[in-house]
C-alpha cells in the first residue's frame, strides 16, 4: 500500500463554493461526472439556491488532483458539506480518525430510509456496513473478482472463490494488481482476516505476476506462460479484450469491496441535502452498475447471478488496530515469505517508507 505524496490544497474558496466535492476512482470518473452533472442541472432549473458541485480529476494518469488533503482541513467550516472518495486514502492514513473536533461535524447517512430503501441491496446481505463511529456512509463499492485464463489451468481447477488464491496449486500462477512492492490491500486483508498468518504465506508464494491493470491484460492475453487467475476490479476484468480462453469469475464466496463512502456533515442546506440523497440514489447506482461498479441501492439492477455477493474485512476489522499497523504487520508476513520463496526480487514494500506529513492546518 503506497502512500500519495502531499501537494498544495486547494484554495479555501474553491471548496467554500461547493455543496458538494465528489472524489471516484479513475474508471468511474467521467461516467460519474456526466450523472453529477445532469442531476445538477436538473435541480437547478427548479429549485432556488441552486446546488453546485465537482467531481475533478485526479488519481493515475488523469492530472493533478488540486483538491488533495481535504482530510487536513483544521477549519471544519472549510470543508465541503458532502464529500466523496473511494479506498482507504487519506482519511484512513492520516490524522483524521485521531482527532475527534473533526469527526463530531459528521453523521452517518441515510437519515431517512427513502432516501435509500432498506435493506440494502442483496449484493451486501451478509455486510454491516454502518460506521460505528458514525463518520464514514458506504453508498457503492469498486468489487475484485477473478478473471481465469484456462488455458492455462493445465488440468487443475479454476480458482472460483478468494479463498482459493492460496491453494498450493496455484504456487507461482496467479497474478494481482499494483506492484510488487505494492500488493494490494484489499487482498491481504481478506486473506489476513480469514487464514491468517498462514494463509498470506500462501499467497506470497502463488502470486506469480504484479501489475497495473494493461500489464495484467497483457500477460492473460500473451501467447506464452503465465498465469491462470487474477485478481483485479471487476470494471478492469471487464475491458480485458474478450476470448474464449477468458472467464470472468465472480467469487462464490464474495467480490472484494473496496468501499466508495461518504462524509456527510450534520447540519445541511437544502441543495447540501440534495447532493447526498443524489449519491444514495438509484439513478445514480444504475448508472454506476454500467460501469461494472456496485451500489446499495435496493432498486439497481446489477446484471449478477441472485446468490452474488459482496465481502468485506469491515468496520470492526479496520478501526481494532488503525489501517497503517494492519498494513505493516500483514506486508511484513507477505514480504519475509516473498524474500523467502524469490530472493532476486528484494521487494521493500512501500509502507515502510517513512513519509512525513505537513502538519495541519
Amino acid at each position: 500500500m503506497k502512500f500519495d505524496s502531499i501537494i498544495e490544497p486547494a484554495p479555501d474558496a474553491m471548496r467554500q463554493e461547493l455543496d458538494y466535492l465528489g472524489r471516484v476512482n479513475c474508471p468511474l470518473r467521467d461516467r460519474f461526472s456526466r450523472a453529477w452533472q445532469d442531476f445538477e442541472g436538473r435541480y437547478n432549473q427548479t429549485q432556488d439556491p441552486k446546488v453546485k458541485g465537482i467531481v475533478p480529476k485526479m488519481m493515475s494518469g488523469d492530472g493533478v488532483d488540486i483538491y488533495n488533503n481535504i482530510s487536513m482541513i483544521q477549519n471544519m467550516e472549510k470543508h465541503p458539506a458532502v464529500f466523496s472518495d473511494s479506498g482507504y486514502g487519506e482519511f484512513f492514513t492520516g490524522s483524521f480518525l485521531s482527532d475527534p473536533a473533526k469527526q463530531a461535524c459528521f453523521r452517518q447517512w441515510p437519515i431517512r430510509p427513502e432516501v435509500c430503501p432498506q435493506p440494502v441491496h442483496p449484493l451486501f446481505r451478509d455486510l454491516d456496513l454502518r460506521d460505528p463511529k458514525g463518520l464514514f456512509s458506504i453508498f457503492a463499492a469498486m468489487p475484485y473478482v477473478l478473471l481465469v485464463n484456462h488455458a492455462r489451468l493445465k488440468g487443475r481447477p479454476a480458482p472460483r472463490r478468494i479463498a482459493d488464491l492460496t491453494n498450493p496449486l496455484y504456487e507461482g500462477s496467479l497474478g494481482s494488481v499494483f506492484a510488487a512492492d505494492d500488493v494490494s490491500e484489499l487482498l491481504l486483508m481478506e486473506i489476513a482476516k480469514e487464514q491468517g498468518e498462514a494463509g498470506i504465506r500462501a499467497l506470497a508464494r502463488n502470486i506469480g505476476f504484479t501489475g497495473r491493470a494493461p500489464d495484467i491484460a497483457a500477460d492473460a492475453l500473451g501467447n506464452r506462460g503465465g498465469c491462470c487467475g487474477y485478481f483485479m476490479s471487476w470494471f478492469f476484468a471487464h475491458a480485458v479484450p474478450k476470448r474464449d480462453y477468458l472467464e470472468i469469475v465472480w467469487p462464490e464466496d464474495g467480490a472484494v469491496l473496496n468501499p466508495l463512502y461518504a462524509l456527510i456533515k450534520k447540519d445541511l442546506t437544502s441543495p447540501q441535502r440534495a447532493a447526498a440523497e443524489w449519491l444514495f440514489s438509484r439513478e445514480l447506482g444504475q448508472v454506476m452498475a454500467e460501469g461494472w461498479f456496485a451500489h446499495v441501492n435496493s432498486g439497481v439492477n446489477h446484471a449478477l447471478p441472485a446468490d452474488a455477493r459482496i465481502r468485506w474485512v469491515g468496520w470492526d476489522y479496520l478501526y481494532e488496530k488503525g489501517l497503517i499497523p494492519r498494513i505493516r504487520e500483514i506486508e511484513a508476513v507477505y514480504y519475509d515469505e516473498r524474500r523467502r520463496v524469490r530472493p532476486e526480487e528484494n521487494a521493500v514494500p512501500q509502507t515502510y517508507v517513512q513519509t512525513c506529513l505537513p502538519a495541519d492546518r
